[in-house]
């Protein structure tokens, strides 16, 4: 699989587990409320059409090795059975008084973190630097400017906040004035039943 850049080029990329649409206006909704209250101004929310769960940020990797980074997630995605995921409350992630994020905590952990070392070990194996941080499932809404944060007492999870995982995605992301546009490049059934990435666009 090609996806078609010139040789040299530069692709700022990542591996997450897209939302799908009743789950994602969902979050946005809530996020909104967040927003409104006092301290809502002090977060970045972000966009909503950008909702993911991160498996593996990449950063910077060159546009002939994205072919073999797909079927690295893809061989992670094969060897993981779909599962049911579910969002709970907004917190402040990491927690502490050195929260960079407002996020939403997922549940349950195990088949989440088995899929992140899943894809973690593949990418390793493909050639990407190992991943010095430890894996915390989070699905971000808006990340922290300054100290001041919306409360976030008493409120419940998303409206619609449960959802079947089925397939990981290989991400673009795009940093602009507004906020970074992500746009999928391979999406990879989980199951054995598709070995082959389906490429959706170009990088």
């Amino acid at each position: 699989m090609s996806f078609g850049r010139k040789q040299g080029a530069l692709v700022r990329s990542f591996v997450a587990l897209p939302l799908p649409e009743d789950v994602r206006v969902a979050c946005a909704a809530l996020a909104v409320e967040l927003a409104g209250r006092p301290g809502g101004e002090g977060v970045r929310w972000a966009r909503s059409e950008g909702y993911h769960v991160t498996l593996r940020f990449l950063g910077n990797v060159e546009a002939e090795q994205l072919s073999v980074l797909a079927h690295a997630v893809q061989r992670a995605a094969a060897a993981t059975s779909p599962f049911d995921l579910s969002a709970g409350p907004p917190v402040t992630f990491p927690p502490g008084r050195k929260a960079r994020v407002v996020a939403l905590g997922l549940s349950p952990k195990e088949p989440l973190r088995q899929l992140a070392e899943r894809v973690e070990a593949a990418l390793v194996e493909s050639g990407i630097p190992e991943e010095s941080r430890r894996f915390q499932a989070h699905l971000t809404l808006g990340r922290i400017r300054n100290r001041r944060v919306p409360s976030l007492e008493a409120v419940g999870p998303p409206a619609e906040s449960f959802w079947r995982v089925d397939e990981i995605v290989l991400y673009r992301s795009d940093l602009e004035r507004d906020g970074a546009r992500h746009t999928p490049l391979a999406q990879c059934p989980l199951g054995p039943e598709l070995p082959e990435p389906a490429a959706l666009h170009s990088p």
